[in-house]
Order: structure tokens, then sequence, then C-alpha cells
């Protein structure tokens, strides 16, 4: 079996046909398919409340529906997190998404629900104890330096220890210090919408990324700069977030940032969606997360002529994936 189209590389689009048996780019002189996109990276998930889409009170505020005794938390004692997260994954994986970076809550518990799962991609789970015990898993996944205080740095030697990543929300509601954060040096961040252009220039010069999530943000009247950040060059990758608050469908995600930051061109938002936080996978040289050659791709259908305009049309449909690893 063949597909023939666009692909959507760095660059731009190239012509080409991939043997889906092989792998292998090939001369083809068939009709097109499609549109072919490398499988698209979800950076900043929380699978497990997806399947609380239809109950989250009106109205909450932040802190009421996710803080340490927000809404979200009980809601996640009392039902089945197994489930939601199969949800999510489902989500993730009719919308060809290749990766996801999931920040799992519950402790060890939380991680075994979702490993108890076969996503075709890659997955990498961000712990997080419950109480003082030791980090679970092999990456951290911090709520905040607000909410955990000084426990970050052990959860962070821990990951350390273990090769493992390191991620953290900060200035997502307010803005908060940056000089803790940078003393923390986590690989990655999450959100920043309150940052100034010097929070973001420390983030720069101290080589740690930033995953923002546009969708989840505005729910609650919050916006990254997004602007800013690309302009000052900084490793950026797109999430997510929450399963209740979002779909976990990366086209959708990019489309929304289409409408809303309408001065960044059409080609970076995809080449963040399909090549997000290829700086911080690749700091030792040797992509040891996450290799974008053995991904896959997916194939979408074509909506209008130009191939931009057909991938964030809201028409457009993933017609099927191709999963490497």
């Amino acid at each position: 079996m063949f597909w023939k189209g666009p692909l959507f590389t760095e660059k731009g689009f190239v012509d080409t046909c991939i043997n889906l048996e092989t792998c292998e780019f090939v001369d083809s002189d068939k009709e097109e398919d499609g549109i072919l996109v490398p499988l698209f990276r979800n950076c900043h998930s929380h699978l497990g409340d997806t399947e609380a889409r239809s109950s989250v009170p009106p109205n909450i505020t932040l802190a009421e529906l996710v803080g340490p005794d927000g809404w979200k938390h009980e809601w996640l004692k009392n039902n089945n997190i197994e489930k939601s997260i199969l949800q999510g994954l489902k989500e993730a994986t009719y919308s060809g998404t290749g990766l996801i970076m999931d920040f799992r809550e519950g402790g060890k518990e939380g991680l075994d629900a979702f490993e108890a799962h076969d996503y075709l991609g890659t997955s990498i789970l961000f712990g997080r104890p419950l109480g003082d015990e030791s980090l679970p898993g092999k990456h951290a996944g911090i709520s905040s330096l607000t909410d955990v205080g000084s426990l970050a740095p052990k959860l962070s030697e821990q990951a350390r220890k273990r090769e493992g990543l390191v991620g953290i929300h900060h200035s997502e509601n307010k803005r908060e210090d940056i000089e803790p954060l940078i003393e923390l040096n986590p690989d990655f961040v999450v959100h920043m919408c309150h940052a100034t252009d010097e929070d973001l220039l420390a983030l720069k010069e101290a080589n740690i990324s930033i995953v923002v999530c546009p969708r989840s943000n505005d729910y609650f009247g919050n916006r990254p700069p997004l602007e800013k950040i690309i302009e000052l060059g900084l490793d950026l990758g797109f999430g997510t977030d929450n399963g209740m608050i979002c779909s976990v469908n990366i086209l959708d995600e990019i489309r929304f940032i289409k409408e809303n930051f309408p001065s960044i061109n059409l080609h970076k938002i995809l080449e963040i969606a399909c090549f997000g936080l290829s700086d911080m996978f690749n700091k030792d040289g040797t992509s040891r997360y996450f290799n974008p050659k053995l991904s896959g791709w997916a194939l979408l259908s074509r909506e209008a002529i130009d191939n931009y305009e057909s991938i964030f049309n809201p028409d457009t449909k993933v017609l099927g994936a191709r999963w490497r690893n």
C-alpha cells in the first residue's frame, strides 16, 4: 500500500510517495491520496480527567478546578482513571498524534493506569508522588513551585538520577518569580501566560524549553505570549492540557492558534505541532526520548488547493496513520 501527496517538512512541502510496508520513499505515478504530515506531538496533557469533560462545573476558576484541593482531584478519586485515559488515547490516536507527554496524578497507580493501555505512539509519563513519597517513574511532572515548594528540588534530583525529564507548570494564572524556576533548571515549563519578556529571555539563556496550551489557557481568560516566544527563538511545543477542558486533538489546537494568533504564519504553527521541543529531545545529540524519523505519518484529506489552508480547514479529516515505533 502506498500514500502519495505533498509531505510537510521543516523546509516546506515536498511531493513524495511512501511505501507503507517498508516506510521507504519511492517514485510513483499514482494519484494523490491527500496531504501527509509527520505524526503530531502533544507536549502536555492530563488524560486522566478526559471523561470529566461533560461534568465540569460552569464558571469555575482555575484554582477551584485544578488546585491542590480542586474539583478535578475529587473527581479523580471517585472515577475510573484507566477508562478516562483510554478515552483520551483514542482521541489522540484517531487524530494522528505520535507523541504524548502526559502529567500523571495519583502516584504509581496513576502511571499504571496509563501503562495498562497499548498506545501505538511514544508516551512520556511524568509522575507525581502522593504526599511525601518518592517520585514514581522516571520523569517528574511538577504542578508548580507554589504547590510543592521545597519538594521540587527533591523530585528533580530523583528524575535526573534516573535520566528522566523534568517539567513544571509556571506563571499560568499570574506571574511567578522566574529565579527559583531557573535555579530548579527543569527541561521545560508549561504555560508562562503571564511571563515578562525578561522571564522569557532568562529561560532562553538557561536553555529551558516551553510548552503552551492556548485553548486551555483561553478557557480561564489567560493567553500565552506565543508571538514573543517565537520571536525570541525559544524551543517550543504545543499541548492540549486537561482532557476535561479540551480535546486531545492537536489539529483542534493549531486551528485555534491560527484564529487567535493571526500574526503567526501557518508554516511555523504546523512546524511546532510536528517537530516541537526538538532542541530539548536532542540536547545530547541522540534524541533519547523521541526520534522523528521513527514516528510515522498521518494522511489528511484535502479540503483546499493550498496545502496549509487545507490542513487548517475545520473540515479536514485524518484518513489514516502509519506508526513506526
